[in-house]
């Protein structure tokens, strides 16, 4: 254990154990787990809250605190490798910047999905800045719930692909306190712990709850560089009060208040590799990435009130203000001009294409010892943006019978608004030595200097009626947007902007479900929707993106046996692509838009469970699989600087057409191993058609991770996990600057007290 992790493990686990001792009462041989979470708050907010997953006529997947358990990850890539039609883009390896997609959606800091936490947006400025520089530690979660298609566009604005939800912890009915720590071979600690209880307040009008939460994660890298570091810390606070009706009140109502803050420090870098020292020595890093870093910091504010009016009319209403501050810096740019000043040669994304050609600028990337650079040969940016995002919404759910027909009728209104605050510098380097030295020193602002604000409302309605064997969901959702931005050529705000873009969207967005029960265990399911994602404030000439999405497919439920089979096809009458650096858009003006033009997405997702020791006494053996099979295909010719040169026919990039997840265990009363085998085949990195050259490929991989777990008494588990369990070196993606490595082999020991 190196002393930067002794310093950890006494700072953090000291105050925590302190904190458990006092809140809880002491370990117990017939101490309970938590119960399960506790969503009313939040029932009809949520897709699967309304009713049984089962009912739903459109792909919904709920993966629940067991099977989070399961692995104990704390990657949320790894998390939704369960969940078919899901595509994923590795960046850090850690899970720090995820990039996710639906049913190629496209997956740039998953900004084509709307992600929400307790029932609110939770990306940084989900219509201003959609990009999620800031992702919710899964880590803390209690259960994830996955909506695609018919299902996603009860929450907007972006409905084109699907949503993802996150539930925390709940405040727990009866008094627990919890805390699992782990420690792992590639010098990485983290611990999780809460503790919380509802109190019945003799003397109070109101019954109270309460729940104190912290998850802490520290690594020292596991990329490889000889001045500067890699790894990053992460500290993460929750504290939730809850006021509850009395038991037997004539209108039951709660109401939860709930802050969250988060700060983070991360030794990032978008510089990735040649193809060449990625085969070479896949996990080193570049001196000239020495600098980069990013620190974030961020808080939400929330207030969740909740009402049963009467048996069969409840009302939810949900206040929030979010707010995300950042400072990303990181090389950028690249000025050859004293160098070969190759036009080829002048990003940092075409050097390491062709490191030959580019020899010269090459050897700045490396910086080896006694070589010193030209001055302002390197551009390294501060990206500091400051976000915020606040709303409020209020949902009504209303159960009643006309006829012989039940319905289930949720009707809700949102306001929203959000915004981004950019002031930006670039500062240019050379490199001296192995050291880079600033040359050059530009003023904070100079970079890029802009304000940029959206508004929203939005009205959702949707019923679901019910007769005999048959439930059409009909759903209808409008969604008023407007969005401005203003630009300064200079750091002065006092002056008049130089420019301001202004746009603004009326949507409709309609969808159709059935659901037809053959018997008690097989059903039939068909969806139809309509998406639309709304293409930012920085946006001049860019169309909405917008398509209509079909599914249908089956389930079957034995109670032993579960499996369901959905094919799905999205047509896209037009896509979107917003300039981003994760991208790699070096030749686009960062936070415009773009399109591709029309293209159709079509697939199968395929999930099944079982338990194959059901007829085994005190023995499970859970065997879960999920398949996505997915093809893609664009259907104009476009020039464009994001996606660059587009032909009908080719495909979307980072879209694999095969996914495979197999999940199996044995557990015993106090013993159990868990392990997960993820296959996903070979994609490309841009647009195209055919045999993916080799440059262009992202390699098919495989991985494998593995959990134990011993309950040494009643509340006391040992853990022993390794993630990529066979320490396959894989190249993870090319974007947005050369090839970076996914993570090596991590094992991982901890220990889970629960009180």
């Amino acid at each position: 254990m190196t002393p930067s992790t002794q310093k950890f493990w006494l700072r953090t686990a000291s105050p925590l154990f302190f904190a458990l001792t006092l809140g809880a009462p002491s370990l117990a041989q017939d101490a309970k787990k938590l119960p399960n979470a506790d969503f009313e708050q939040l029932d009809i907010i949520t897709v699967t809250g309304t009713r049984n997953i089962n009912d739903i006529p459109g792909s919904v997947s709920y993966i629940s605190k067991t099977d989070l358990e399961r692995q104990n990850y704390t990657d949320i890539n790894r998390v939704l490798r369960t969940v078919p039609g899901v595509n994923l883009q590795e960046e850090d390896g850690y899970g720090l910047f995820p990039n996710i997609g639906i049913r190629g959606s496209g997956t740039d800091k998953s900004s084509k999905v709307l992600l929400l936490e307790d029932g609110i947006p939770i990306a940084p400025a989900p219509f201003s800045a959609p990009s999620a520089y800031y992702f919710p530690a899964v880590a803390r979660m209690n259960a994830v719930e996955v909506s695609k298609s018919v299902g996603a566009v009860k929450y907007g604005p972006i409905t084109t692909a699907g949503s993802i939800q996150f539930f925390s912890t709940p405040i727990p009915k009866q008094p627990a306190a919890h805390i699992t720590a782990f420690t792992s071979s590639l010098d990485r600690t983290n611990i999780h712990a809460y503790v919380g209880k509802r109190i019945k307040a003799k003397n109070l009008p109101f019954d109270v709850g309460v729940l104190l939460e912290t998850y802490q994660d520290r690594a020292g890298g596991f990329k490889q560089i000889d001045i500067g570091s890699t790894g990053f810390a992460l500290s993460d606070y929750v504290g939730k009060l809850g006021l509850y009706s009395k038991a037997g009140a004539a209108r039951p109502q709660s109401l939860l208040l709930k802050f969250q803050y988060s700060k983070g420090n991360a030794d990032e870098t978008y510089l990735g590799l040649t193809q060449a020292d990625f085969a070479r020595a896949p996990l080193m890093r570049y001196r000239a990435s020495q600098f980069d870093n990013i620190t974030t910091e961020h808080r939400t504010y929330q207030a969740t009130h909740n009402i049963e009016l009467s048996d069969n009319i409840k009302l939810t209403t949900l206040a929030y203000r979010t707010e995300f501050a950042r400072n990303w810096e990181k090389l950028d740019r690249f000025d050859n001009a004293a160098l070969s000043n190759l036009d080829t040669c002048n990003s940092l994304n075409e050097i390491l294409v062709d490191p030959l050609t580019c020899a010269q600028e090459y050897q700045v990337l490396l910086g080896p010892d006694g070589y010193t650079s030209p001055d302002d040969v390197l551009g390294i940016r501060q990206n500091n943006r400051v976000y915020f995002a606040k709303g409020l919404q209020s949902a009504l759910g209303i159960e009643f019978n006309t006829g012989g027909l039940e319905h289930n009728l949720v009707a809700s209104v949102r306001y929203h608004e959000d915004g981004v605050d950019r002031f930006q510098e670039q500062d240019q380097y050379r490199i001296d030595n192995g050291f880079v030295i600033k040359t050059t020193d530009n003023a904070p602002g100079t970079q890029a200097n802009r304000l940029s604000g959206a508004k929203s409302m939005a009205v959702f309605m949707e019923d679901t009626v019910t007769t005999g064997a048959w439930a059409v969901t009909g759903g209808l959702r409008f969604e008023k947007i407007t969005t401005e931005q203003m630009r300064w050529a200079t750091p002065d705000r006092n002056l008049a902007p130089n420019s301001i873009r202004e746009n603004a969207f009326n949507v409709w967005l309609p969808s159709l479900g059935l659901t037809y029960d053959i018997s008690e265990s097989l059903s039939l399911l068909a969806g139809v929707s309509r998406g639309f994602s709304p293409p930012g404030p920085a946006n001049r000439t860019a169309a909405p993106e917008r398509s209509v999405s079909y599914e249908f497919g089956g389930r079957y439920n034995s109670g032993y046996l579960s499996f369901e089979a959905i094919w799905f096809f999205n047509d896209y009458s037009n896509l979107l692509a917003q300039c981003t650096n994760s991208s790699g858009g070096s030749e686009c003006d960062i936070g415009d838009a773009d399109n591709a033009g029309a293209a159709d997405v079509y697939g199968l997702e395929i999930t099944a469970n079982t338990d194959l020791g059901r007829s085994l006494d005190g023995i499970s053996i859970p065997i879960s699989l999920a398949y996505t099979f997915t093809n893609t295909k664009l259907l104009s010719t476009v020039d464009s600087d994001i996606y660059g040169n587009v032909m009908v026919g080719d495909e979307i990039p980072y879209v694999p057409k095969n996914q495979i997840t197999l999940s199996g265990g044995v557990n015993g009363d106090i013993w159990g191993l868990n392990a997960s085998l993820n296959y996903i085949g070979e994609t490309r990195d841009v647009p195209g058609q055919g045999p993916i050259p080799a440059a262009q490929r992202v390699d098919a991989r495989t991985l494998v991770d593995v959990a134990l777990y011993y309950d040494i008494k009643d509340g006391i588990r040992l853990h022993l996990k390794a993630d990529n369990l066979f320490d396959n070196i894989y190249l993870a993606g090319r974007r947005p600057y050369g090839i970076r490595p996914g993570k090596p082999r991590e094992i991982f020991a901890g220990i889970s007290l629960d009180f």
